[in-house]
């Protein structure tokens, strides 16, 4: 168990995946007393030992937290918890905070946020970048909308779990910078995959093309970790394919809402779908490189 004082305040937790169980982890180390609701048998075991709360469901997470974190894989899982027929708002009191973590659709976000406030119960969007890494060391950068004073008064719960926080505005906001994100990352990598392979294929060693890449104006934190992944072969999920791809499909979904022509966003969500279509899809998203590998064969 982490620390022997009292914890001070009293967090609901629900999604302990690989991005959440590393926040609540976090969260227990800095003297808040989690009541957290998951599937898994060793994550419940272990957040248990660790001084965490087990809720048999999800209403007795609702019962017992004034603020509620949620970080969960999509847009159904997010409006089926809350707002489902055993959701969060059958149980939830006037003045309850959620804050959602997870990366889902603006749209979809705008809708539960404005059901929930005619009841004076508070939605937060705070998705988060920064990956598995990210989420142990509590180094996240997270991107937040809702209304402001709200904000202010769950600003120290984030500023546990990231250290990059920024208030964007309205509900939604923060979701939109965060699909931003994800077509930038992903275009990024597209990047990394193709110079990579043009070094190869020109017998230069990757290793140092990327070495001298990182020490001019082409760094990125895409060329130092996943350019590494590519380099190595390593592909074990710090954050799946599959939640990228997702990401990405948000990402059309508002590229065609606003009528807009960008050809980098549509090659990444094509090539990311081919990941998803050769069942690559539990692997981490920089596997991207190999379709391009593949289609250079």
């Amino acid at each position: 168990m982490y620390m022997n004082k009292k914890p001070s305040k009293l967090i609901g937790f629900i999604g302990l995946g690989i991005m959440g169980k590393p926040m609540v982890k976090n969260l227990l180390k800095h003297n808040y007393s989690i009541n957290f609701f998951a599937r898994k048998k060793t994550v419940i075991k272990e957040i248990k030992k660790l001084g965490g709360t087990y809720c048999s469901s999800i209403e007795e997470v609702a019962d017992t937290a004034k603020i509620i974190i949620t970080n969960l894989p999509n847009s159904n899982d997010v409006k089926n918890i809350i707002l489902g027929r055993d959701g969060l708002i059958k149980k939830l009191n006037q003045g309850t905070i959620i804050i959602d973590m997870s990366t889902i659709s603006p749209k979809i976000t705008k809708s539960i946020h404005d059901k929930l406030k005619r009841k004076k119960i508070y939605l937060i969007d705070a998705p988060v970048s920064g990956g598995e890494i990210g989420a142990i060391n509590g180094s996240l950068s997270i991107m937040v909308g809702g209304e402001k004073h709200i904000f202010n008064k769950i600003k120290s719960i984030l500023q546990i779990l990231g250290n990059k926080i920024t208030y964007i505005g309205k509900s939604g906001s923060g979701q939109i910078t965060k699909i931003c994100n994800q077509i930038l990352v992903a275009q990024t990598m597209i990047g990394v995959s193709e110079i990579l392979l043009i070094a190869k294929k020109n017998g230069c060693n990757q290793k140092l093309v990327q070495k001298a890449l990182l020490g001019g104006f082409a760094y990125s934190k895409i060329l130092e970790i996943h350019g590494e992944r590519m380099i190595i072969n390593n592909y074990k999920p710090g954050f799946k394919a599959s939640l990228h791809f997702k990401d990405l499909d948000i990402a059309k979904k508002l590229v065609s809402m606003n009528k807009l022509s960008l050809s980098g966003t549509k090659l990444a969500y094509t090539l990311m779908d081919k990941v998803i279509k050769n069942k690559l899809n539990n692997k981490d998203s920089s596997i991207i490189n190999k379709i391009i590998k593949d289609m250079n064969k």
